[in-house]
């Protein structure tokens, strides 16, 4: 310590501080993460009891599915979890609780990509987006706007109709003899 002059004991002071405030800093990072954890499990299990309040079956909790991702031919699998698979007069929906200021924006670019992926997913009759902080419950469902889809509703099904009457009518006509 005789041999330590105010440079060496400065360059040491500043190693020190450096390595406190690194620490302190890692430990806040990692309360904060237990808060916001803390919180979101909190939300979850008031989230069972308010959609149950609400006439919704719970048919899974945290439920995982894997999707698989083809890129140049080469198959990427991931882990999807959603909150809940629910049930309500024969539809079943994915609801996803959220319990933050901005996560609960369906709207947002985020949170509307979680959603869709979810939809697409698990093909749901729709999703439901659980904001515990305001006790809302949206829910939320997908027009693609593909160039089929214009066809698959009402106008296909008179088609459908109609062209199986004039089948019924031809054979009726032409083969049985009427």
């Amino acid at each position: 310590m005789e041999n330590m002059n105010q440079t060496d004991i400065f360059i040491l002071g500043i190693l020190l501080g450096g390595f406190v405030i690194f620490y302190f800093n890692k430990l806040y990072k990692r309360l904060i993460l237990k808060l916001r954890l803390k919180k979101a499990r909190k939300g979850e299990l008031a989230a069972a009891k308010y959609l149950e309040e609400r006439g919704y079956a719970i048919i899974g909790i945290q439920e995982k599915k894997s999707i698989t991702t083809w890129v140049d031919g080469t198959p990427y699998t991931n882990t999807l979890k959603v909150d809940f698979l629910v049930k309500k007069n024969g539809k079943s929906y994915v609801a996803e609780v959220k319990t933050g200021k901005y996560a609960i924006k369906p709207t947002l670019a985020e949170t509307r990509r979680q959603l869709l992926e979810y939809y697409l997913a698990y093909r749901t009759s729709g999703i439901l987006l659980l904001d515990m902080e305001h006790k809302k419950l949206h829910e939320i469902s997908f027009a693609t706007g593909g160039p089929l889809e214009r066809y698959t509703t009402i106008p296909l099904l008179v088609i459908t109709a109609l062209f199986g009457f004039a089948c019924g009518f031809i054979l009726y006509k032409y083969i049985i003899g009427g």
